[in-house]
């Protein structure tokens, strides 16, 4: 069977499901009775950025002089997502320079009409600056990225809603927020889905990746691969439930990912050393050694140096005097701060490493990123390792690193702090060290993989 195309232009978008009750509903609605609050909630891959690309375009071209804006967090967010969906919908179907023109910097479109599409962020949290705005449509992409005090009284939310039906020759005025699904205990959630019942100017449309037919079926299988069972339920079935009452790592279990015996390494494969950098009470120096099996895309972490008050040549000293340094290959990871250099002695951690091993001639590389992947795509990755939404188990610890089991089972979010690790427990670091040294070996396994050599 011949999967369905659609091609992301604004002439031969092809909308289904979900995206066909949300055009029929804005072009049927009365809009003398109230202005329609839309709340898109998709799981990946539903294509919720297209419909929301070919709706600003066509509020645009419909009505002389619309002024549409586009939102979401921060504005480098904004201009790789939305925005650059909707230069792409209309390319093909309108011609730049004639029909349209673009400012890259701001994120603005102008049409040939005098309407207009403009950006807000609120990295900032000024929310006040939407005041002077007149806005006949407008649309918030990644909704759950906003804390709750934005959905508050007097919040951005509230006061870009008010900007609304300021513009008199555009009678159909609408509001969009599309967003994956979040915490059930969230303010977008009551606004929203228990505001539904309510309120009738509040309409929740869903959608489920799988309910796309343009989506290859590899695509799928993929995501469900890069999503453990938990997450897969908010990302892939699109259902508004906690990822956090369970610990971060939910998706670790002592029964599929802990070994009671100890890791016998594998000499062909390099031993990897991953570090979290730490000094303060309960704030231990931490690394973790693993090793990255590609032939079956596991990861096998059997010992550590957890050393509380340590500085890195403590820890590469315990390392070296219990045998820990003693292999035919180390691969360096961690915490990318530690390129940065110390005042008192002009020398970053990771330039001390180098020269406690390169003194004991240790075959060693260095693999550390530039900066730290965001926390919330190294817990995804971790849990998805942990075991994922196909039932693979590919992350295993084994008895001689005590701590990091212990951290896989306990680490949880810091209470009321948003998306923040608890990292009052001394345990909690050494799953940061775990984290940071699995996406580093993945990335540069999958460097490796893209090369062919002639």
């Amino acid at each position: 069977m011949t999967r369905k195309k659609s091609e992301p232009h604004f002439s031969k978008f092809i909308p289904f499901g979900y995206q066909k009750e949300v055009i029929r509903f804005l072009f049927k609605h009365d809009y003398s009775k109230y202005t329609p609050e839309i709340m898109l909630s998709g799981s990946v891959g539903s294509s919720k950025s297209i419909l929301c690309a070919h709706l600003a375009i066509m509020q645009c071209l419909r009505f002389k002089g619309a002024r549409v804006a586009i939102s979401r967090q921060s504005l480098p967010d904004l201009r790789k997502t939305i925005f650059t969906e909707i230069v792409e919908h209309c390319q093909n179907s309108l011609v730049e320079g004639e029909h349209y023109h673009k400012r890259e910097n701001t994120c603005e479109i102008r049409f040939k009409n005098g309407s207009e599409i403009i950006a807000v962020s609120f990295g900032d949290k000024r929310y006040s600056k939407v005041r002077s705005l007149k806005l006949s449509a407008l649309i918030i992409e990644e909704a759950t990225d906003f804390d709750d005090d934005f959905y508050e009284e007097g919040g951005g939310f509230m006061q870009f809603k008010s900007r609304l039906r300021r513009i008199h020759n555009v009678p159909e005025n609408w509001m969009i927020l599309a967003t994956n699904p979040g915490n059930p205990d969230s303010r977008l959630y009551k606004y929203f889905i228990e505001g539904e019942n309510e309120f009738e100017s509040r309409q929740v449309f869903y959608s489920i990746t799988e309910d796309n037919p343009f989506l290859d079926p590899v695509y799928i299988r993929q995501l469900k691969q890069d999503y453990s069972p938990l997450e897969a339920e908010r990302y892939i079935r699109g259902k508004w439930i906690s990822l956090d009452g369970k610990g971060i790592y939910a998706a670790y279990s002592t029964v599929h990912n802990y070994k009671r015996e100890s890791y016998v390494v594998k000499k062909w494969l390099p031993v990897r050393i991953s570090f979290d950098y730490n000094i303060g009470h309960n704030k231990p120096m931490s690394c973790c050694l693993f090793q990255y099996d590609p032939k079956d895309d596991t990861a096998h972490f059997f010992n550590e140096s957890v050393i509380d008050g340590a500085y890195v040549e403590d820890i590469m000293d315990d390392l070296y005097e219990r045998g820990l340094l003693n292999y035919p290959k180390i691969i360096v990871h961690g915490d990318a701060t530690g390129r940065s250099r110390h005042p008192s002695s002009k020398k970053g951690n990771y330039d001390i490493i180098k020269e406690y091993l390169e003194t004991r001639r240790i075959d060693y590389e260095l693999k550390v990123p530039k900066a730290n992947p965001p926390v919330r795509t190294r817990h995804i990755k971790v849990n998805a390792y942990c075991k994922n939404d196909l039932g693979e188990v590919r992350l295993y610890v084994y008895k001689d690193a005590k701590t990091a089991h212990e951290g896989m089972r306990l680490t949880q979010l810091k209470k009321g702090a948003g998306y923040v690790e608890d990292d009052s427990k001394p345990y909690q670091h050494i799953t940061t060290a775990m984290g940071y040294g699995l996406l580093s070996a993945l990335k540069s396994h999958s460097r490796k993989s893209r090369t062919i050599k002639l």
